[in-house]
């Protein structure tokens, strides 16, 4: 009798709650990303450089209230990934075979990722940085909810204290701009601190002539000067100068961590009761949404000033992710709700084909063959991200018609397992792998 490759699941076995929240994350991160991949980055995306309209400020508010929270939802599902992989291998001394998949895999999405950066050019990738935290994170799947939760939640609220630091920092600055001045000494701290409040607002309102020119020729010149620019800015902002590889592995292992727990409470799965998901919905719209809305708020002045929301838009995130999870759950338990909710279920199951293929298509709208790099507001810029959205989102209802996998998915899943794996339907060992 012939098995199944090791941690292969079949298509029965796939859970459309974690293919909803997957499909409906890795289509929306597009939306957060479009800004920084078609217009001047800046340390804090400045949305209101080339236009600041009405419907600029719409979307820029859905930009700034959804911030992070797609890519926490899909760092969530990662790690509720590797114990769906990992279950015959929930035991110390499990199989081997099942952590040498778990590394293969991950060593190839952070391959992928290299190649997102390098080939695609889309400095602002995260798929290296999860490789990167799920190979550390595989000893962790036989930890008790409790544990993995307090760890992750530290790390989270860990990660997020510099920007406690930043905001107590500019309340000194402050305080010290407005303190009276009696001596020279105390006159010249007064000034000293109006000059850095004044240098932050500067910051959050005009980007840096010299560096806006830099990256407007490098993304505008020949091919050959395009490509050196890009790869030299995904270096310095993965690894130097920005630094989110770093950032980002701590963030997503800490996710992976809560991801776990959730799964072994079947939270995520849709498995709990509705009271859990009201509750979830509750913590999400009264802590989550709340903080954010105040933030955004604090935000709009595009001042120097300190404000609360510069420590409290971070901690939002969470909250606001299980809010995510609490509506799909409760809108999947009701028939209108699961049949509005089902086509995203296509990009849940093709989400690597999805990522990548919006770094593809960015590259050749704002590289030099499309030339449309920082040409457009960002109202302009989310309205075309949206449609591009919808049109991924029929694409991949129309191709799982007669395809297993995406053509991304097939190639990782094919690499992971050192074998040719189903491509069409009714190919040998049917039975689409749950993607983290």
């Amino acid at each position: 009798m012939t098995t199944a490759p090791v941690g292969r699941i079949t298509e029965r076995e796939r859970i459309a709650q974690l293919d909803v929240l997957r499909g409906l994350a890795i289509l929306l991160i597009l939306f957060m990303n479009v800004p920084y991949m078609g217009d001047v980055v800046t340390e804090d995306y400045l949305p209101q450089r080339l236009s600041w309209t009405a419907f600029d400020q719409a979307w820029w508010w859905v930009n700034r209230l959804l911030d992070g929270t797609q890519r926490g939802l899909l760092e969530l599902l990662f790690g509720a990934g590797v114990l769906i992989m990992a279950r015959t291998a929930m035991t110390p001394d499990g199989p081997v075979a099942v952590a040498d998949l778990h590394i293969r895999r991950n060593l190839w999405l952070a391959a992928f990722g290299i190649a997102n950066g390098v080939i695609l050019f889309w400095e602002g990738d995260i798929l290296l940085s999860y490789g990167c935290a799920a190979l550390l994170i595989f000893p962790f799947r036989t930890l008790r909810v409790r544990q993995l939760l307090i760890i992750g939640i530290a790390m989270s609220v860990a990660l997020w204290s510099h920007n406690l630091v930043d905001y107590i920092e500019r309340v000194d600055l402050a305080e010290r701009a407005a303190a009276t001045a009696t001596t020279p000494a105390q006159s010249a701290d007064r000034a000293a601190a109006q000059r850095d409040l004044d240098k932050y607002t500067r910051e959050v309102r005009v980007p840096d002539p010299a560096v806006a020119a830099m990256q407007i020729a490098g993304n505008k010149g020949s091919w050959t000067d395009f490509a050196v620019y890009r790869v030299m800015s995904w270096a310095y902002v993965q690894f130097t100068g920005v630094g989110i590889f770093w950032e980002n592995v701590v963030e997503a292992f800490a996710a992976m961590l809560i991801g776990m727990a959730l799964f072994k409470t079947g939270i995520i799965q849709g498995k709990a009761s509705r009271r859990t998901y009201w509750w979830l919905l509750g913590l999400g719209y009264g802590i989550g949404w709340g903080l954010r809305i105040d933030a955004t708020i604090d935000a709009m002045r595009f001042s120097g000033e300190p404000y609360i929301g510069l420590f409290t838009h971070s901690l939002a995130r969470l909250p606001i992710v299980m809010d995510h999870i609490g509506a799909v759950a409760l809108l999947l338990q009701s028939r209108t709700g699961a049949r509005l909710l089902a086509p995203f279920q296509a990009t849940g199951r093709l989400p690597l084909t999805t990522y990548l293929g919006a770094s593809l298509v960015a590259m050749l709208v704002f590289g030099p063959l499309g030339g449309q790099f920082a040409q457009h507001g960002y109202g302009t810029l989310a309205t075309g991200a949206a449609l591009f959205m919808a049109l991924q989102l029929a694409g991949a209802n129309l191709w799982l018609r007669n395809f297993a996998n995406g053509p991304v998915e097939w190639l990782w899943k094919s690499l992971g397992y050192n074998r040719r794996q189903p491509f069409r339907r009714g190919d040998p060992l049917i039975g689409a792998e749950a993607t983290s």
